[in-house]
């Protein structure tokens, strides 16, 4: 059996480097780490493979316009080319995430258990200490809120994300060119559950996170046209175009109409206020 850990890269050599340290560390060596370079321009390949070696690491080259899902879904793709072992497991992972040295065994042990599960690591904010255990998504509202410790999730984070190779091989990958970025995983796991996958979270998976470090998390620019380019851009978590694809592809059909009006009202909402600054729009 071998553990397929899939971490996506863009740039950030140190914190790859601290990610790769901590995976040469671990007490599970049955592993190989697949780096998804999405186009990187720093030294990040070189100081992770200072780290694991040739033979557990096997990169991925991207042209810096994979984003996240993008990057999944070409590890998916390469994996399936493979024709990984039915025994095999997939972990989908940051390399901002920090662990201790039997995260790995830790996983495995959980996922022995629960072979049709997929399982989220636990994770506790470093700054915060806020504890991830999943979300709670109301479908029809369009509203999400914190799993509350031991209450069902019914969409995961892939921070840390665990589950078996034939599980990983029926999710039939991301969707990039409609959620590149944020959201996807919300996407990919409730598709998951559709599917009739548990989703899990154990106290024994748990590892470390920095839940806000990237990412634009509401809309702060000055003009209509500055508002336009940000909340349509990929770092944007308010982007319009993602969050109807989402609407789209996970919430019920009744729903749709409701939410998709919804959404282009509060952004057209928000062009009007940049364009008139200087006086105050109806909420």
């Amino acid at each position: 059996m071998t553990l397929h850990i899939i971490v996506p890269v863009h740039n950030r050599a140190a914190v790859s480097e601290r990610f790769a340290a901590a995976i040469g560390r671990q007490t599970l060596r049955e592993f190989r780490l697949l780096l998804v370079d999405d186009g990187c321009t720093d030294d990040t390949v070189e100081r992770v493979r200072a780290q694991v070696g040739d033979q557990r690491l096997l990169v991925l080259n991207g042209d810096g316009n994979l984003w996240w899902a993008g990057s999944l879904q070409m590890a998916y793709d390469h994996l399936l080319t493979e024709m990984i072992g039915a025994a095999d497991a997939v972990l989908i992972i940051n390399d901002d995430v920090g662990f201790d040295d039997d995260f790995l065994e830790q996983g495995l042990a959980v996922l022995a258990t629960n072979r049709d599960a997929c399982i989220q690591a636990i994770g506790i904010d470093r700054t915060s200490g806020t504890i991830d255990c999943g979300a709670v998504a109301d479908l029809r509202r369009l509203e999400f809120r914190p799993a509350r410790d031991g209450e069902q999730p019914n969409c995961l984070s892939t921070r840390g994300l665990l589950m078996d190779a034939e599980t990983f091989r029926r999710s039939g990958g991301l969707r990039p060119r409609w959620l590149p970025h944020y959201l996807s995983d919300y996407e990919f796991t409730l598709r998951l559950q559709r599917c009739g996958v548990r989703l899990l979270v154990d106290k024994r998976f748990r590892a470390e996170v920095e839940v806000e470090l990237t990412g634009i998390n509401a809309p702060n620019a000055t003009s209509a046209r500055a508002l336009w380019s940000q909340a349509l851009s990929n770092r944007a978590k308010f982007n319009p175009k993602h969050w109807s694809a989402f609407v789209l592809m996970s919430c019920p059909v009744s729903a749709m109409p409701s939410q998709l009006a919804r959404i282009w009202f509060r952004f057209a909402r928000s062009l009007l206020r940049a364009a008139r600054p200087d006086k105050r729009v109806a909420s």
